[in-house]
């Protein structure tokens, strides 16, 4: 198959672009010029130039040799601009999978891939661009919280760890949140799947449903060589730093499954778990 990978030099994006490669599909990959013009995007022949805030551009970046599309960038904020994209992707004649997350589900403890939208504030209509994508017969994958080759969430942790001396989590008050975990590599073998015989639906990917994260915290600073312990980060002191939208998303506590979806596409997801990662994988 030929796929168009929107967002290919991304963090999610780039681990798909080598998965489509490995198992044998022709990549072409939808990214913005750089400062200094075109840009190459490793093991990608097929280069197009435009845009996500522009549906023309994209759309005239959809063309009849390829067989599927995978929206794998991050969306504007402006939710007419990106519905208008997201409508270009409902009306190709491709198969379209995009990729979510699982916030859109909100605070939760026991969702799975049937379970009713309740996005965040970050995440404000990612609904709406879900169900854009299935009416049109595309699939959606929401991965959990991504790790792996040494960046994402986990390394601000990490990050955060070395430069206070001890691990730290955001909290609203009351007791410590447990999110969702994915390793990035398990993701991009998810998206290949869902490329390849995916259905009208979403599909979760979830390694690991609940890990609190204290103990996400305290990996984080033995990773750091600091003193192995979490403290709470108060939610409004979190905000100040890395902004209201993003201190919230990290304050919510979430138990998702991903069962049907093992089930349905056969994805056993084999990387690490986040714990692991920290301390002995790609973040030591």
């Amino acid at each position: 198959m030929k796929v168009l990978v929107l967002g290919a030099t991304g963090y999610i994006g780039g681990a798909l672009v080598e998965r489509l490669v490995a198992q044998g599909h022709e990549v072409a990959a939808y990214v913005r010029p750089a400062a200094e013009g075109e840009r190459r995007v490793p093991g990608v022949a097929d280069v197009r130039y435009g845009d996500l805030a522009d549906a023309a551009a994209l759309e005239k970046a959809i063309t009849a040799d390829l067989d599927a599309i995978v929206h794998a960038g991050q969306l504007t904020g402006d939710r007419e601009t990106d519905l208008a994209t997201i409508g270009v992707l409902a009306g190709a004649s491709q198969k379209v999978v995009y990729v979510s997350g699982v916030w859109v589900l909100g605070e939760t403890d026991g969702a799975d891939e049937d379970s009713p939208a309740d996005p965040i504030p970050l995440v404000a209509y990612r609904d709406q661009v879900e169900r854009l994508v299935i009416g049109g017969g595309g699939s959606v994958v929401r991965p959990g919280v991504v790790h792996g080759r040494g960046t994402g969430i986990a390394a601000l942790l990490k990050a955060q760890a070395a430069r206070r001396g001890t691990g730290v989590y955001v909290t609203a008050g009351g007791t410590a949140p447990t999110w969702t975990f994915v390793h990035v590599d398990d993701v991009a073998e998810l998206i290949v799947a869902a490329v390849e015989k995916g259905e009208a639906a979403v599909y979760h990917a979830i390694s690991e449903e609940a890990v609190p994260v204290t103990a996400v915290a305290e990996a984080a600073a033995r990773s750091a060589g600091v003193k192995e312990t979490a403290e709470p980060w108060p939610l409004e002191e979190a905000a100040r730093e890395l902004g209201e939208g993003f201190a919230l998303a990290l304050a919510i506590s979430q138990r998702v499954s991903a069962t049907r979806t093992r089930e349905t596409l056969g994805w056993q997801p084999s990387r690490p778990g986040i714990v692991a990662d920290l301390v002995e994988g790609s973040y030591a």
